[in-house]
């Protein structure tokens, strides 16, 4: 299995060449730029990586038709592509808290990704394309520059439709903060998908966002991954099901406000949530822990991997260079 670090949304570019630089020389398989409502840009953040690295693949995420048209993402994602000399990729998403920030409504997200999808795979340097959607249309378009390796085109789906659709036109897809006990669903859907056009597991990749927060003081670990649980599949109760009976997913779905509380004040403690519950949560969301819980973090990768997973994107929070040191000299050996 693979593994790939996503980047904290407040790192600079100069961060992300120090820290994509240091990714690289472990092995990992790409750096992954978030977008967010107040950040930097997904694709720009990465051009100074882009020039001054020379394996590692580098791509935003999740990125979404609603907020870029699909014909502007094209020219972003192939010019960082020509840059890099055919080292991009890219998980093109339904949208989230981005469209929040601008009001937009997001119907209709599975078809305006597939859409997407069909612009970016079928533009090509060598062709005139006009493309009429339902939602989007491009009038003779032909990225002339676009001649280097194409860029991997990866969906964001964690539901059926989604991934459905992912395994018809995709190279890939992205799920997020799907726990192992749903990887056997997951698996059942994706298999289904490929087979039923035609295509192998072989050549497509199967990947996880997960959140990572180990560190040398197990404390700080476990108060980082607390804090930041609102955000792992937005506790909804697809998620909480496989490890939660149905009284404690309804007391955290109840609570849900008090997760939102803490990760805006920078808490660790989840107001009218028991500790036992919260840590439920973090133990079957995230990785979290001191040094001495990496045998067991290693055996949830492999676990990981058994179930289907050919990827894993790591989100690193803080101390980002040690957690990547950490990912390089202890978990890429033991998994790649």
């Amino acid at each position: 299995m693979k593994i790939d670090i996503i980047l904290n949304e407040f790192s600079s570019p100069d961060e992300y060449t120090e820290l994509g630089k240091l990714a690289e020389s472990y092995g990992a398989r790409a750096i992954w730029s978030s977008s967010y409502v107040s950040e930097r840009d997904p694709f720009m953040s990465l051009v100074p990586l882009v020039m001054d690295s020379s394996k590692i693949l580098l791509g935003p995420l999740a990125i979404s038709p609603f907020e870029l048209h699909p014909l502007k993402m094209a020219n972003a994602l192939f010019t960082l592509n020509e840059m890099s000399g055919g080292r991009t990729t890219i998980v093109v998403g339904g949208g989230g808290g981005l469209l929040r920030g601008m009001k937009m409504p997001y119907e209709r997200r599975v078809t305006a990704v597939r859409e997407c999808v069909e612009i970016l795979k079928e533009a090509h340097p060598d062709k005139l394309m006009t493309y009429e959607g339902e939602l989007y249309n491009i009038f003779r378009y032909k990225p002339a520059y676009a001649t280097s390796k194409p860029p991997l085109i990866y969906v964001g789906a964690s539901g059926p439709q989604m991934m459905r659709m992912a395994t018809r036109l995709a190279d890939g897809l992205m799920m997020s903060d799907v726990p192992i006990a749903r990887m056997g669903e997951i698996m059942k859907w994706i298999k289904s998908g490929l087979k039923e056009n035609g295509r192998s597991l072989d050549n497509f990749g199967i990947n996880n966002f997960w959140a990572w927060h180990v560190k040398k003081d197990k404390e700080e670990s476990r108060r980082e991954a607390r804090r930041e649980l609102v955000w792992r599949g937005m506790l909804e109760m697809w998620w909480l099901e496989p490890f939660m009976d149905p009284d404690e997913c309804k007391l955290v779905r109840d609570n849900f406000e008090a997760f939102r509380t803490a990760f805006y004040r920078k808490s660790h403690i989840i107001e009218g949530v028991p500790d036992e519950i919260v840590d439920t949560l973090v133990d079957n969301l995230s990785f979290a822990g001191g040094y001495d819980d990496l045998d067991e973090i290693i055996d949830k990768l492999k676990q990981f991997e058994a179930a289907g997973l050919t990827e894993i994107a790591l989100r690193v929070h803080e101390d980002q260079a040690d957690a990547i040191k950490l990912i390089g000299e202890r978990v890429i050996p033991a998994v790649s």
